[in-house]
């Protein structure tokens, strides 16, 4: 009926009535506008279903730079942690290597103590012996004396 002209209605009234040919007219006006809404509807809902993909699209690439972003920031950390890390080490071997030529003089220190201690130790026992031979000859004159004299 859809190409029904003004001359085929107005014969259709004139044979069957106009009720029945308004009701048709009716029913066929409503048939088409369905099929034009459900038509509409479904371009609408296409129409919906592109734009959420296009959002979903959006979103997901929105978040996929966030997550990149993240990435970049997470290494920027890691190596600046790194770097610290590093300076902190060499800073501590630096400081190891000063403790460990410290204590390299002090125990070069320790050892000529020892030495000079030797010395004097061997100084003093040589100035001890001098000093019993030199009080035994005081003794043997002492005894020379008393027996001689």
């Amino acid at each position: 009926m859809d190409g029904l002209t003004v001359t085929e209605v107005v014969k259709n009234v004139v044979d069957i009535g106009i009720t029945p040919v308004l009701l048709i007219i009716f029913i066929v006006f409503f048939i088409q506008r369905t099929k034009d809404d459900d038509s509409r509807v479904k371009k609408s809902n296409a129409d919906a279903q592109k734009a959420i993909r296009e959002r979903e699209d959006t979103l997901l690439a929105e978040s996929a730079r966030r997550e990149e972003l993240i990435r970049q920031e997470a290494e920027k950390r890691e190596n600046l942690i790194r770097k610290e890390a590093e300076k902190r080490e060499s800073i501590l071997m630096a400081n190891q290597d000063r403790m460990l030529n410290s204590l390299d003089k002090i125990t070069d220190s320790i050892a000529k103590i020892e030495q000079s201690l030797t010395k004097m130790e061997s100084r003093h026992e040589q100035d001890i012996k001098e000093l019993k031979n030199q009080m035994h000859s005081l003794e043997d004159k002492i005894t020379d004396r008393k027996g001689g004299g």
